[in-house]
This record gives C-alpha cells, sequence and structure tokens, in this order.
C-alpha cells in the first residue's frame, strides 16, 4: 500500500518559524501517511475530518522509523485515535510521528492536518 505524501508549510501564525503545518489526504488505498522529524517542537495538534467509511485512524510513532506504536491522546492519556471528525494532541515526542488509518474502512477519505508549534518562539 503506498504512503500519502506529506504537505508542509512554512508559513503559520507571524513567519518566525515557530509554527509549522503539516497535511496528508488519507484514503483507503493510502492509509499511512508519510512520517515527520519535529522533535524539537513542543506542541502537535492534529485534525481529522472527512468521510470515514468505518476507518479508524490513529496517530503512531517511533524512535527507530521501523516499529510503530499508537501514541497517548493528551485529553486521558487513551491512544490518539478516532472514528470520526476530531482534533487530537499527543504526549510523546519521539523522532517521527505519521497519522495511519489502522482500519482503512471502505472509501474512507480523510484530511488530516497537524500544527506543530515551538514552546517558546524562534526568532529569525
Amino acid at each position: 500500500m503506498p504512503t500519502a505524501a506529506i504537505t508542509r508549510s512554512m508559513e503559520v501564525g507571524s513567519g518566525d518559524g515557530s509554527a509549522i503545518k503539516l497535511s496528508w489526504s488519507l484514503i483507503t488505498a493510502n492509509a499511512d501517511g508519510a512520517p515527520f522529524q519535529l522533535p524539537e517542537f513542543g506542541d502537535v495538534c492534529f485534525t481529522a475530518t472527512g468521510t470515514w467509511g468505518g476507518a479508524t485512524f490513529a496517530i503512531e510513532g517511533s524512535n527507530d522509523g521501523v516499529t510503530w506504536v499508537a501514541l497517548s491522546n493528551s485529553a486521558g492519556g487513551a491512544a490518539a485515535t478516532a472514528t470520526a471528525n476530531k482534533a487530537i494532541t499527543i504526549v510523546e515526542r519521539p523522532v517521527h510521528i505519521r497519522p495511519n488509518l489502522t482500519t482503512p474502512g471502505t472509501g474512507a477519505t480523510i484530511t488530516v492536518i497537524a500544527l506543530v508549534r515551538r514552546a517558546t518562539q524562534l526568532r529569525r
């Protein structure tokens, strides 16, 4: 199954490099998103919206880029997953983070957007 490409926008907020917007289009045939590496960014907020078709969305992490595990939702510590439109922030900051449809569903088309923000603004 192919990996959904990541789109990166550096011009979010004041343009000082402290916030980056990342996005993926996950579909039943491209269920996993390309991972990103931004461990120096402290806050990560994901939104997942679209047509679910029975899909389950999860935010996964890896420190080796091979073995992936579910990350924890900061609102309660359970796995960061969704089966309908939702916003999720995560607790852990492994080297690699990716969105994934752990259950691809039928005809799912999910847009995932992550806002990754430095806790302290970086000035250019």
